[in-house]
């Protein structure tokens, strides 16, 4: 009998031990701290003390009546103005779950993944400083990226209050962190860059290269040649036809030899679903020449409604005002 008794203590101990490590492991957060990362990589923590891992894209959210589409860009750079944001929000939670720090190498952004790592170059005077994307905002007209009180010191912008800048995502710390979290959660890591195909163009001619020839007088008509034999000629398909039949009128098909090609241009928006792509093409169509350019960005193509190219910057940033004055929130140049 007290054998019995003996055994039957011995179990539930035994079970009482395994229980309470099986909540001390479920209860164990995962640090994925590491000191021998620089600043602007090191991870922040919940009300909790403890390291946020979250990696999150989020889905298209409204603000003030414009919507904003997050997703994984590697190929990602703007220029537009930074603002930054300190004591008033100091303490409180960002769109990850962190407690935002002022004094941190961090900053806000509409749609980049978080975390993301961005270099950020204050184009006023010249000061560069790479930042960890952690929240989102600044949801102010023409305003492309908040920064922390520590970054707007470094950068020069805190006295000022705003900066013309000039945002470029790095893919391989971005890269680093995203790894790092779907580690903690147990997930696979992403082993390689994610591709990102390159926007279609309306014609593309391959052909060797000849002597430039002089500009015709204004006003002058010309030919265009036919390519030599042996090239490689594509064109992108025409648009669908409208109900009636007829193309769009924002959305003609190209001329033969006409040519997309690199240069500055002005980005009103991207989209998933084609229609409100186009739909967004023809509001733009009396600003210039419109285009919409798709991009497959880690496997969701997306449909970027573009004026240009356009001849230089300061033509660029004046169409970039007359789309933010006319309410384009989301408008930002971009170089290709």
């Amino acid at each position: 009998m007290r054998e019995t008794q003996g055994l039957r203590r011995l179990a539930i101990i035994s079970l009482s031990l395994m229980v309470l490590a099986s909540c001390a492991s479920e209860q164990r957060a995962p640090d994925i701290s590491n000191p021998d990362f620089p600043p602007y990589m090191q991870l922040g923590r919940d009300t909790k003390g403890k390291i946020v891992t979250t990696y999150k894209i989020g889905n298209p959210y409204q603000v003030a009546g414009l919507w904003y589409y997050p997703a994984e860009d590697f190929g990602y750079k703007e220029v537009g103005i930074a603002s930054w944001y300190g004591p008033g929000f100091n303490g409180k939670r960002t769109a990850n779950g962190e407690v935002y720090d002022m004094n941190a190498l961090t900053a806000a952004h509409k749609t980049l993944p978080i975390p993301s790592i961005v270099h950020v170059t204050n184009l006023e005077n010249g000061r560069t400083l790479k930042l960890r994307i952690n929240d989102r905002g600044p949801f102010v007209e023409g305003r492309i990226i908040d920064l922390s009180l520590r970054a707007a010191e470094l950068l020069d912008v805190q006295k000022k209050g705003t900066a013309r800048v000039r945002v470029e995502l790095v893919p391989e710390d971005s890269l680093t962190l995203k790894n790092l979290a779907l580690d903690a959660k147990g997930q696979p890591p992403v082993t390689e860059m994610p591709s990102v195909t390159a926007a279609p163009r309306a014609l593309v001619v391959a052909e060797t290269l000849t002597p430039p020839v002089p500009t015709p007088p204004v006003g002058a008509v010309t030919s265009v040649p036919s390519p030599p034999t042996g090239t490689i000629t594509s064109s992108a398909l025409p648009p669908p036809p409208m109900s009636d039949g007829s193309l769009s009128p924002a959305v003609a098909a190209p001329a033969p030899g006409a040519l997309f090609g690199s240069g500055l241009y002005v980005q009103a928006g991207a989209f998933t679903d084609i229609n409100n792509a186009r739909r967004l093409e023809a509001q733009l169509s009396g600003m210039g020449k419109t285009v919409v350019a798709m991009a497959d960005i880690g496997g969701r193509v997306f449909h970027r409604v573009r004026i240009g190219p356009v001849l230089d910057q300061a033509t660029a940033e004046q169409l970039l005002s007359e789309m933010l004055n006319q309410g384009y929130d989301g408008a930002r140049i971009v170089e290709e």
